[in-house]
């Protein structure tokens, strides 16, 4: 098999419910940042559905330009269970029966050999040379299959449960052996600041060859600097990551919010938690979906005392304090009444910050001068309430309403950092 860093990996989902849209292939997302951290990234991905003559065609291109091929779904007892059978015709080998197979289901089913069906004695049909990966996690067999040219090809349920099982227990050991590279990752995070700004800060760093690697990923209005470290020891690795730990931060600035798992919600509790300031929430567009991202982060009790969903205009004056007079001069939709509903819930919860959100989600209810997407934010504190204007143009009622409960966070977030009480 070839080196590390020029092995050709190539990953293979197999299963008609992936070409119909019925389930979401996880597996191979799950499989590409396994292999990235080997050292191994995968340079194709294929998906195919359960027809013979398709997945023996998609194996023969794989094993054309791949060192190594992972592959998944296609192993259970059913007649459109066709994996083996597949790889076996692509790499000219004949099928034979390996009864170790039965006697592993055996003892998984805790049932006797001599009551399988001839269905799941067709699990026990392996192209010949492979080797059996046992499976703790269900009945069909892994499957690795050495080829006379150094190249390997390894075979795994569909099923995340048993796929990630058998490569933990039994992959990934294998091609770390194989491995004498480190490959580490860290993913930097921004909120609202474009990916082309970004790029551009960043530009020196994102040559090809480089290490680290860097690179962005926008989605949601978070752009992540992706930075990837290799060296033949771990510490070789992490100094490839922290030498531009910093540039990042710093081309970032203010709109960075954390790394790798952090989320915008998890950064807002942790700027919360760190001066002891308790908020509330006045919803109005979003209708409690700030208050269900936040309600999410274990320890948000300690922040976090209400949050209200002051929908229509009545809701406004009684929860939140809306004067009449400043709904009919300025419209629930406006930096006025914004600012009236954070002082307001604010003053009655008795929090030190409070954020309010008011909006058109559509798809209907624009106007020329109010479109569609057009949102307005406060945030209140003892001192003072600023409010903002956002306009998310051209954007679905679902993602209106995620961008602004993810704005909303990120406001509250900066206040909470600037807070000097």
């Amino acid at each position: 098999m070839s080196s590390p860093s020029s092995c050709r990996t190539e990953v293979l989902s197999i299963g008609d419910e992936l070409m119909f849209g019925h389930i979401v292939d996880t597996n191979c997302a799950w499989l590409a940042e396994r292999l990235m951290g080997l050292g191994m990234p995968a340079r194709h991905f294929q998906t195919v559905g359960d027809e013979l003559e398709d997945i023996v065609a998609a194996f023969r291109l794989a094993l054309s330009r791949a060192d190594l091929v992972i592959a998944t779904g296609g192993l259970g007892p059913t007649d459109d269970d066709l994996t083996m059978e597949a790889l076996a015709k692509a790499a000219g080998r004949r099928l034979v029966h390996r009864e170790e197979v039965l006697d592993q289901m055996s003892a998984r089913l805790k049932r006797p050999k001599d009551q399988f069906t001839a269905a799941n004695r067709k699990q026990a049909q392996l192209p010949e040379g492979a080797e059996v990966l046992r499976n703790d996690w269900g009945t069909a067999p892994g499957v690795r299959l050495p080829l006379e040219d150094g190249r390997e090809v390894y075979l795994m349920p569909g099923v995340p449960r048993e796929m990630k099982g058998l490569f933990d227990a039994w992959i990934e050991p294998r091609l770390r052996a194989r491995s004498p590279a480190v490959v580490l990752y860290r993913y930097y995070h921004s909120f609202a600041l474009p990916e082309s700004v970004v790029g551009e800060r960043l530009k020196d760093l994102m040559g090809a060859g480089l290490n680290p690697d860097v690179g962005t990923r926008v989605g949601g209005g978070i752009v992540s600097v992706r930075v990837v470290g290799r060296g033949a020891r771990r510490e070789e690795a992490e100094a490839a990551l922290n030498g531009v730990d910093g540039r990042v931060r710093e081309a970032l600035g203010e709109f960075f919010f954390g790394t790798d798992d952090t989320t915008l919600a998890v950064a807002t509790f942790q700027a919360l938690r760190e001066r002891n300031l308790k908020v509330a929430l006045a919803e109005s567009c979003t209708a409690g979906l700030v208050a269900a991202l936040l309600g999410a982060v274990p320890g948000i009790s300690a922040c976090l005392i209400e949050g209200a969903v002051a929908y229509a205009n009545e809701a406004k004056m009684r929860v939140c304090g809306v004067r009449e007079g400043t709904l009919k001069a300025h419209g629930a939709v406006s930096a006025a009444t914004a600012r009236e509903m954070a002082t307001g819930i604010r003053e009655r919860s008795g929090a030190d910050l409070a954020v309010s959100v008011t909006g058109i989600a559509g798809p209907d209810g624009g106007s020329p001068d109010k479109p569609v997407g057009l949102v307005h934010f406060a945030v209140a504190t003892p001192g003072e309430v600023i409010d903002e204007e956002r306009r998310f143009l051209g954007y679905d009622r679902a993602s209106v309403r995620d961008r602004a409960a993810h704005t909303a966070l990120d406001l509250l977030r900066r206040a909470a950092r600037a807070w000097k009480g």
